[in-house]
């Protein structure tokens, strides 16, 4: 791993190695839920009532893991416009669904119906069709098997490609054959991913619907950015094992909570602040850090080269270590910045200070940021 300046020389994580987050991101998408895929929650707002009415989705947060092994790494969420089809019902969001749908009575067989966003993964239509093979039992096949198969689909505006699969046996006696009806576009740098799943004979009958919603869609400019974490109310502080050595001070403005280790010109600061939402995201946040130790901001692939994962309570949280210069006094520092992910809002966890303190520290630190029960 290629090292930018102020990046720390940590070893990368499990899911990193042999393909990356890719592998890991791609296998989520093939079985419905992913069950620890809470890297980004997104809610949906209505822009008016009845099933027939457009819909927008936006984002809110929660790990995501994301990301984080779930891949989103960078900024604010995609979002995207739709009109419901007739006989289709909204279900909850899942982490990384923008956007989740129920087909069927409440009684008969149902199909399910998600959309997936996904920051970075773009290009990988063969890696995606072989595995929603894979998740009907199907033989992997090759690029030219893939490019025969594909059906032509406009999506958004944009030129995208449907896939009509179906299992060679159904799951188990008596129970109809599973069908899938799944397309991909490229939008930007986000890979967009529709599918449907469900008994054969009903999600053949909604093919044509299906493509109709496809052709609904809108992708809507991504939203702006925010610039701090915001301060919450002290109710909604996490539980925390602080360690005996740290001194609470106070907050401040921006701040939940924060404590100072060590003395003098070796005094550390650590800093827990929380936003709605996803605080403007990793990149955007670990840019800030950058400029308080004097370093220029990175790229969004280089700020993913240098973040690892960290194993909390709720999942996987984005780590990242950074050395410079204390804008503030001019004086060697080094950073560890933490994300975590969870519903309807991001925290922010930072050791900052002398590179010899923040080292020291560093154990007390993670264990900490582990002990929150929010």
């Amino acid at each position: 791993m290629k090292q930018t300046k102020g990046q720390a020389n940590d070893p990368r994580p499990a899911w990193r190695k042999v393909g990356g987050a890719t592998a890991l991101l791609l296998a989520c998408l093939v079985v419905t839920g992913c069950r620890r895929e809470e890297v980004q929650v997104y809610r949906v707002e209505k822009e008016g009532t009845g099933t027939s009415g457009p819909t927008a989705a936006t984002s809110a947060q929660t790990p995501p893991m994301a990301g984080h092994p779930h891949g989103d790494f960078g900024g604010p969420k995609p979002r995207l416009k739709y009109s419901v089809p007739e006989g289709w019902t909204e279900q909850p969001l899942s982490a990384m669904r923008a956007a989740s749908f129920r087909v069927g009575d409440g009684s008969g067989p149902h199909a399910d119906v998600g959309v997936i966003p996904l920051r970075g993964l773009t290009g990988r239509d063969l890696e995606m069709w072989n595995l929603w093979r894979q998740q009907l039992g199907l033989a992997e096949g090759t690029e030219a098997e893939m490019i025969q198969a594909a059906i032509p689909v406009t999506i958004g505006g944009a030129r995208g490609k449907l896939f009509d699969l179906v299992a060679e046996e159904p799951p188990h006696a008596g129970a109809d054959k599973v069908r899938i009806l799944a397309a991909m576009v490229d939008v930007g740098d986000v890979g967009w991913f529709f599918k449907m799943t469900g008994p054969d004979a009903l999600v053949r009958s909604q093919k044509e619907t299906f493509v109709a919603w496809l052709q609904s869609v809108e992708f809507l400019p991504e939203e702006a950015p925010a610039t701090e974490p915001a301060a919450v109310a002290s109710e909604g502080t996490p539980r925390w094992n602080v360690p005996s050595h740290w001194r609470s001070a106070p907050a401040g403005q921006f701040l939940v909570a924060k404590y100072l280790v060590g003395e003098g010109e070796g005094q550390a600061d650590v800093n827990v602040s929380q936003s709605a939402g996803e605080g403007g995201g990793w990149v955007s946040n670990v840019n800030r850090w950058r400029r308080q130790v004097g370093l220029e901001e990175a790229s969004q692939e280089q700020i993913r080269e240098a973040t690892v994962a960290l194993e909390v309570g709720s999942g996987q949280a984005m780590q990242i270590e950074l050395t410079g210069t204390d804008v503030r006094t001019g004086r060697p520092a080094r950073v560890v910045g933490i994300m975590v992910p969870r519903p309807e809002r991001a925290w922010f966890y930072k050791l900052m200070g002398p590179p010899e303190t923040v080292e020291r520290e560093k154990a007390a630190f993670l264990e900490f940021v582990r002990s929150a029960r929010y």
